[in-house]
């Protein structure tokens, strides 16, 4: 039986997305945020007030403060040569990490003094470095951050700007491909800094064509999201649907439809979501609702609830429609239109190639730009399924409805139990035994409701009742997932794995090591295939030892600010994300979410082969 024929599997849809949409404003509301992003905490404004002298100007927000010996502005136009940068005394204070600095409040003004050897240009490009911090609770200090900046010569403001928290990588690949300007690069944050979790906004200025480019990852990389994993199940359902419609095209063509509509729908509505949290000051990342553990649980108890309709252990007769005939008779499209629902909820864990960057350019762009890569992402995840409803030729090559159909659709439940089972296994990462017993108690709460109310004979109420308890039962179970603490996490014990830490790093980068940095998480299933494929094999260990690179892993199975913030420095929308930083003192580089051997090892190499800088 398909979705559209399962009222309770239709309300645990609607639970999982208002707990997601929960989860992500809780998420956005977690310890360390409430911040500013750094744009905001330290406003810059520079201008050519004069032939010969830039003028910054920084307007600091109440408690926060910048460090003066950590701002630095340099001139990138072929031809000028830049002065020293002229700033006043600050206040001088003692930092712990830093020892003694001199610090700015609420404003400070600048002067960068140029010279030009021949014909002054129309418009000079100059990239301010800057560091600050938050001076009470929460306690933490900002990155440092880079702002670029294009200045008329002949009065006036900046022409535009591409402000980056520390970029390079993706960061600067993704620009220059989208037809954007690659902000300046900047090292990793100090020791001190390791625990910075703010939200270092870039502002980008595409062109019309980059937008463009954008558009067609999005479409390409929605299409080929048809083929992942995480959408698999979900597609089994809606296989099942447009088979069993095969009899009507009418049908076929409501269904196809009201699928598509689920999909876009839910695209923009996370488009908005993001445009939200933006505009708040927040940020989130594709499949970042997968950190949040009670969602795990809704869409583990959601999985199950489906296979056992598909598998007929549970079977709704007419008697759920009695509540109102109209309810009957929309059922079908309406339970289509959750199927689109469901398969972008279930696709986050996955990030399709061509698809990271179309996220990475969408959650900095312009909000009508976000919307429309939100869009085209939508279209191409919907459009196969889409297609075979609406055109007739398609559907013609659809095997006949039959006797067999019931058959598939059983074989079809089994990769929604797996589903469940791997949901399962993410939540005991993320919680423990105690949270996976939890959610399993819960499934068999939710089968005993659902065989229940199969039974329960017209007007018993006592019969409903006791369906309705069991149903309580099972959403007691599931908050009490969100009341389970965390599990310490053991340090690993692969000697060929380092912890992920950015002090960790900057010393490796510091003795000229290469560095393979793997940043993913346990509901990653592209992380987990390239582990699989690539990471987890003898010939990868081998190859570490042959360049003497070292294999540093980050987990962002739960929320982690620190991490977070290294996923920023390289405008990266989720995981998995691989840096591979060379032995000299080269900015790191991005590689593609799909991995191959051929393409770790060509990195590495190459990683090797630049000579180290003392």
């Amino acid at each position: 039986m398909s979705v559209s024929g399962n009222p309770f599997a239709r309300l645990m849809l609607l639970a999982s997305l208002l707990l997601a949409a929960t989860g992500a404003f809780a998420q956005s509301l977690s310890p360390g945020d409430g911040l500013l992003p750094v744009t905001q905490a330290f406003a810059l404004k520079p201008i050519i007030a004069k032939p010969g002298t830039i003028a910054l100007h920084f307007d600091i927000a109440p408690h926060y403060y910048l460090y003066r010996g950590r701002i630095e502005a340099k001139i990138l136009t072929t031809g000028i040569t830049a002065g020293r940068l002229n700033l006043p005394p600050g206040k001088q204070e003692h930092d712990p990490f830093l020892g003694d600095v001199e610090i700015y409040h609420d404003s400070v003004d600048g002067a960068l003094p140029y010279s030009a050897a021949g014909a002054m240009p129309a418009t000079l490009q100059v990239a301010v470095t800057y560091q600050g911090c938050h001076e009470i609770e929460p306690k933490i200090c900002y990155p440092p951050n880079t702002e670029t900046f294009t200045l008329p010569t002949v009065g006036g403001g900046p022409i535009g700007s591409a402000n980056g928290g520390a970029s390079g990588g993706l960061g600067n690949a993704i620009a220059t491909s989208l037809g954007a300007t690659p902000a300046k690069t900047t090292p990793p944050p100090t020791t001190g800094m390791a625990n910075a979790a703010v939200e270092s906004t870039a502002a980008m200025a595409p062109l019309s064509t980059g937008f463009a480019f954008a558009l067609l990852l999005a479409f390409v990389g929605g299409l080929i999201l048809n083929l992942m994993p995480c959408v698999l199940p979900i597609l089994a359902v809606k296989a099942v649907g447009v088979l069993e419609s095969n009899t009507s095209r009418a049908e076929a063509r409501r269904h196809a439809l009201a699928y598509g509509a689920g999909v876009v729908c839910t695209f923009l509505a996370i488009g908005l979501v993001i445009l939200g949290l933006r505009g708040a000051g927040h940020a989130v990342g594709w499949g970042t609702q997968l950190q949040q553990p009670v969602i795990v649980a809704v869409l583990a108890c959601v999985l199950f609830a489906v296979g056992l309709s598909m598998s007929g252990v549970v079977s709704f007769g007419s008697r759920l429609g009695n509540v109102g005939a109209s309810l009957t008779g929309r059922g079908g499209v309406a339970g289509n239109f959750f199927t689109g629902v469901l398969a972008v909820v279930v696709a986050s864990p996955c990030t399709a190639p061509f698809m990271g960057a179309a996220l990475a350019y969408a959650f900095i762009a312009p909000a009508s730009h976000e919307l429309a890569v939100m869009l085209a992402l939508g279209i191409g995840l919907a459009l196969p399924l889409t297609l075979i409803g609406l055109v007739p030729a398609l559907a013609r090559l659809l095997p006949k409805p039959g006797r067999w159909m019931e058959t598939l659709k059983q074989v079809l439940a089994f990769p929604m139990y797996l589903s469940a089972v791997w949901l399962v296994w993410v939540l005991a990462n993320q919680r423990g035994a105690d949270a996976a017993a939890l959610v399993l108690i819960a499934m068999v709460l939710l089968a005993a409701a659902l065989w229940w109310h199969g039974r329960a004979q017209p007007g018993r109420r006592l019969g409903h009742a006791f369906t309705l308890l069991l149903a309580l039962a099972t959403l007691v179970s599931l908050y009490g997932v969100a009341r389970v603490a965390p599990p310490t996490r053991a340090a690993t014990m692969d000697p060929h794995v380092v912890s992920f830490s950015p002090a960790k790093l900057q010393s490796l980068r510091a003795a000229g090591t290469p560095v393979f940095v793997d940043i993913g998480a346990d509901w990653c299933v592209t992380c987990k295939a390239n582990e699989y494929a690539v990471l987890d094999t003898q010939a990868f260990r081998s190859l570490l030892k042959t360049t003497g690179a070292v294999y540093m892993k980050g987990d962002w199975t739960d929320v982690n600010p620190v991490i977070g913030a290294y996923l920023r420095e390289f405008h990266s929308p989720g995981v998995p994300l691989y840096v591979v930083y060379p032995r000299g003192q080269g900015a790191g580089r991005a590689l593609p979410t799909v991995l191959t051997a051929s393409l770790v090892r060509s990195a590495l190499v190459h990683a090797d082969a630049e000579p180290a800088t003392r």
